[in-house]
């Protein structure tokens, strides 16, 4: 009886064991993560055309809530900030008056959108996904000529298919690093002469954040 004892105890701590080892091999899938990142932005199509240099001055903070093991739906705002100087330049008024400085082109752009995400691999150390977002974007453009801003408002629709991997800093951390491109356009248009106009306004984003997770 005694051996049958043990050997039923022994089965079953071999049996923890192998369960204890399978779930510290496969780690956990999270019920929802939120990120900060930090985003570089390249202006594409219309919106290099005003500004064709690339923005460091960019930042997103997105939630992400699991609905099934791998699929999940979210939030995104952030805010990207164009800059550019150009050569100094001569401007004429239509009262014949003219104007020589250096002038400068700015856009500032909120997006806020709500998206669906997949993970492929929700539980691994590391985790590529997809996703598409859609949303509405509030955007600046503005023309600085010395002490004369001539600038245009508005809000848009935009849309933003991204790719990107998640990596936890251990299989069972709270923490984590997520890196992601962004594909992203939006309706905005604006004209600051019969001549000068823009509209769809593209861009490609790349985002480095730090990522909490909730089991």
């Amino acid at each position: 009886m005694k051996k049958i004892f043990f050997a039923i105890i022994a089965a079953l701590l071999l049996t923890i064991t192998v369960q204890a080892q399978e779930k510290a091999a496969s780690g956990y899938s999270p019920t929802s993560l939120y990120t900060l990142s930090w985003t570089n932005s390249i202006p594409l199509g219309n919106l290099n055309a005003f500004i064709n240099t690339v923005s460091p001055a960019g930042g997103t903070f997105s939630g992400r809530y699991f609905l099934t093991n791998g699929l999940a739906v979210g939030f995104e705002f952030g805010w990207n900030n164009f800059y550019k100087k150009n050569p100094r330049m001569t401007f004429y008024g239509d009262d014949g008056t003219a104007l020589t400085a250096i002038h400068y082109n700015y856009v500032f752009i909120v997006p806020w959108k709500v998206g669906a995400y997949y993970y492929f691999l929700p539980s691994a150390i590391a985790s590529p996904y997809v996703g598409l977002s859609l949303g509405g974007d509030y955007m600046e453009e503005h023309i600085l000529i010395q002490d004369y801003d001539i600038y245009d408002t508005q809000w848009g629709f935009t849309m933003s298919p991204e790719l990107g991997v998640l990596v936890k800093f251990g299989r069972y951390s709270h923490w984590g690093a997520n890196v992601s491109a962004q594909y992203w356009f939006n309706t905005n248009s604006f004209s600051f002469t019969d001549v000068r106009s823009y509209s769809t306004m593209q861009g490609l984003n790349f985002n480095i954040g730090l990522t909490y997770l909730l089991r």
